[in-house]
């Protein structure tokens, strides 16, 4: 996937009790996305959240995104505009992994497939 590479989700018992175990990688972006698609839902099910996944819905983009060979979760704000019910997902510019300004400005994830 990108960003995330590369991360690591394992299960240990430790005193008779299962442990979860999550390797996100060193990169802050990719850090901040591994984190809100992994380890933040299973957080929320550990807390007794019935809906631990994301809200998923359907956006139009602004503009057209070239695909990755990988899975891929862009950055992106969304925006409604003239009475649409459905969002625009605005990209937050530049997608490299070590550009945190694009982290900071997004409140959305674009799912991408491979």
């Amino acid at each position: 996937m990108k960003p995330g590479k590369p991360t690591t989700f394992a299960t240990v018992t430790i005193d008779g009790q299962k442990k979860l175990i999550f390797g996100l990688p060193g990169n802050p972006v990719s850090a901040t996305v591994t984190f809100y698609l992994f380890v933040l839902p299973a957080l929320r099910k550990l807390s007794g959240d019935k809906n631990p996944q994301h809200t998923l819905m359907k956006a139009q983009v602004s503009a057209d995104i070239s695909l990755d060979p990988r899975p891929e979760y862009q950055r992106a704000t969304l925006e409604y505009r003239d009475g649409n019910h459905v969002p625009y997902a605005i990209s937050t510019g530049s997608q490299c992994s070590s550009r945190l300004l694009s982290v900071s400005k997004a409140n959305a994830l674009i799912v991408l497939p491979a």
